[in-house]
């Protein structure tokens, strides 16, 4: 929203142009325009540039990617019980919060970007502005989350029992901290219209920004900054570099204590009727994709933070409103590429996230299937068990051409 004040000085000084002040003596106001011609030249300068629409057609990419791969996510783990282990849960989590940003925050964020201007009104920017701190929050408490208990489940088997019901609480709290979080901006956040000489009034160059005092936003983001940042990116470098130590080094502690207990109480364990070397190999996948998952978030969320602490501070003042709209626009959309990224991530580091998309997928299409019969052309061949044919898991269906 920092942009949008830039615009505002850059309107003014082209609607101004080289008019001198004796020309401006009997004007209604100091760009001599009538209104017509004044609301004219605030749409002309508003609608978008040449370079912009390439970056238009990339938040609609990453909006269509987004939606259908966290759908995809959600539906794998919700249609396949094996795969509701207590990892999936939190992941079915972070793509519930990515995929209500992605719905909810990204199309106001491109039209405000773009446009340099916001047309929904003070209560919608109240709660977009709480629905996109709140998602941001959930991803990276949630990353935090599956770190830990990933670090207790590996490293430390024995004192930490995970189970579903301690990941659902586990959950909850999340939510709760995130709203708490970002409460506080969503009570200031309103809506400022530009201020239009005389009576002329219309909603075009209106922000949506908090309305309270510069030190108190500058020392709120920083705080952000830190708790919803750095903090959670050093407990999880610290977490996932101990997991990678023990992983391969071939050592996990308490394998042997496990096998024993197993025969009893039968705690959750991963990987049950693999071999040891089996059960290793999996867990370094899955710590590879994660860790994978981790770096990209750090990646895209560094330079929104980064030109964030810069305008605060003053010390990224640019003359070219271009440049520094690009700027914005570009470090706005990465938060939203990485909510988009994860699905692809697991697709292409997970086998059974493979799996399952593919056959949602098929789900999908099996009305076209339905209305074309079995194929044997080589290309795939489908048999289906009349009993288990509505909800696209069973033994029964064979998709030779889904293969790993």
């Amino acid at each position: 929203m920092d942009v949008m004040n830039e615009t505002v000085d850059y309107l003014t000084g082209n609607m101004t142009g080289n008019d001198t002040d004796d020309n401006k003596t009997n004007c209604w106001n100091e760009y001599c325009l009538n209104e017509e011609d004044y609301l004219d030249a605030i749409k002309e300068h508003l609608f978008p540039r040449a370079y912009e629409w390439p970056i238009i057609i990339v938040f609609i990419l990453t909006f269509i990617l987004g939606l259908v791969g966290n759908f995809l996510v959600v539906y794998a783990v919700w249609k396949n019980h094996s795969m509701r282990t207590v990892t999936n849960v939190f992941i079915v989590n972070l793509a519930l919060g990515d995929f209500m940003v992605i719905l909810v925050c990204l199309p106001s964020t491109l039209i405000s970007d773009v446009l340099q201007t916001w047309f929904l009104g003070s209560t919608i920017c109240k709660i977009l502005i709480f629905l996109q701190n709140v998602s941001v929050s959930v991803s990276v408490l949630t990353l935090s989350a599956i770190s830990v208990e990933r670090w207790y489940a590996i490293c430390h088997p024995l004192a930490f029992k995970s189970t579903l019901s301690r990941a659902r609480n586990i959950i909850i709290v999340i939510w709760v901290v995130a709203a708490g979080v970002a409460l506080p901006e969503m009570i200031v956040v309103t809506t400022n219209p530009y201020n239009y000489p005389g009576d002329f009034q219309t909603i075009y160059l209106t922000t949506c920004a908090p309305a309270w005092l510069e030190w108190k936003q500058i020392i709120y983001q920083i705080s952000l900054v830190i708790v919803m940042y750095v903090c959670p990116l050093v407990l999880m470098a610290l977490t996932y570099t101990n997991i990678a130590v023990v992983l391969w080094r071939n050592d996990i502690p308490g394998q042997a204590e496990m096998g024993q207990y197993s025969k009893g109480k039968k705690p959750m364990i991963e990987g049950k009727g693999k071999s040891q070397e089996d059960k290793i190999q999996s867990r370094r996948k899955a710590a590879k994709m994660l860790i994978t998952i981790v770096i990209v978030f750090s990646i895209c969320y560094l330079p929104v933070h980064i030109l964030n602490i810069l305008r605060y501070f003053k010390i990224l003042l640019s003359t070219n409103n271009d440049v520094a709209a690009v700027q914005s626009q570009l470090s706005h959309w990465l938060p939203y590429f990485n909510s988009a990224l994860n699905p692809v991530i697991y697709n292409f580091m997970s086998a059974k996230f493979r799996k399952e998309f593919k056959l949602a997928c098929y789900c999908c299409l099996r009305p076209w299937y339905k209305t074309n019969p079995r194929r044997r052309d080589g290309t795939f061949t489908m048999t289906f068990s009349n009993s288990n044919y509505s909800n696209c898991h069973t033994e029964e269906v064979t998709l030779t051409s889904f293969k790993d």
